[in-house]
């Protein structure tokens, strides 16, 4: 009853998005039929679903369309670890499939019998647990993603001494205007909301070395699409070099091959603290960033 029923509103979808009605829909008309849709997915399944196992003779129908429908939506709205799983050809996740259909076999079960009633309280315990179990897991995935991103990344991971009262946050990297690897050093405690939350945080870009760095001469660091400002530098320590005006500056340090750029409003974020960033950067295991 649960895989047939959830094909039947798969092919329902289908046919509304791929109708001309929703492909004609002006603005954001069959985008937001779609959604009403998707929302409304769990009361057109306990409808459906009550109504054929009352044909099927399946007793006590309400109750057991009421469990399956429930369950089916709280494991696709709550299991998304599975998500990472490969998917059917055309990009159709069989998770959507999968777990309705178990869904409706565990109301079956629950339903069937209240004896003998301690598996069924496994049962309830293991259902609860979805939540915490499934947050740990989609953690381990992206933590595992990132580290594999970061293995394959044509660019030096260059990291800093992190400094007192930071953490390391947005890693990640990308080849559009040339491979870069940045990510930021944010302070701790809650996100930044706020412009002054804002400038407390440094951010930094490494790239491999361009021709236009030639410091104190030219600082141009980061490879980009256009043709980039190559202003002079001060050198602020060795092997670093500071250019900027104003509050907002860049710090350079060279490492092998790489540069990293170091981005900061100073003030509030002190010249010591960049400086101490920038001197104390050195090529790191893609765990280091990903905290594995």
């Amino acid at each position: 009853m649960g895989l047939g029923l959830t094909v039947a509103l798969f092919l329902a979808e289908w046919l509304l998005v791929s109708s001309s009605a929703c492909r004609n829909a002006p603005g954001w008309g069959c985008v937001g039929v779609v959604v009403l849709w998707r929302d409304a997915t769990p009361f057109v399944l306990l409808l459906a679903g009550w109504a054929a196992l009352r044909v099927l003779g399946v007793r006590p129908a309400w109750l057991t369309a009421l469990l399956g429908a429930g369950l089916s939506w709280y494991l696709l709205r709550y299991l998304t670890a599975v998500d990472s799983l490969p998917w059917l050809p055309g990009g159709v996740s069989w998770v959507q499939f999968a777990l309705p259909t178990a869904a409706f076999a565990l109301a079956a079960w629950f339903t069937v019998s209240l004896r003998p009633w301690l598996p069924r309280v496994a049962a309830v315990v293991a259902l609860a647990l979805v939540v915490p179990v499934n947050a740990l897991a989609v953690s381990r995935i992206t933590e595992s993603r990132k580290d594999a991103a970061l293995s394959a990344s044509p660019v030096a991971l260059l990291g800093p001494q992190i400094p007192n009262g930071y953490h390391m946050d947005g890693v990640g990297t990308q080849t559009v205007t040339g491979p870069t690897f940045f990510y930021r050093l944010a302070p701790d405690g809650r996100d930044a909301t706020t412009m002054a939350e804002l400038q407390r945080e440094i951010q930094v870009i490494v790239a491999p070395v361009q021709p236009q760095f030639t410091p104190p001469a030219h600082c141009a660091a980061i490879n980009s699409a256009y043709p980039v400002p190559a202003p002079p530098c001060t050198a602020v320590a060795p092997g670093v070099w500071r250019s900027g005006d104003s509050q907002y500056v860049s710090y350079y340090v060279r490492v092998g091959d790489a540069v990293a750029d170091i981005e900061a409003t100073s003030p509030p974020v002190s010249a010591a603290v960049l400086i101490a960033v920038a001197r104390s950067m050195s090529v790191r295991q893609p765990s280091y960033f990903t905290g594995g």
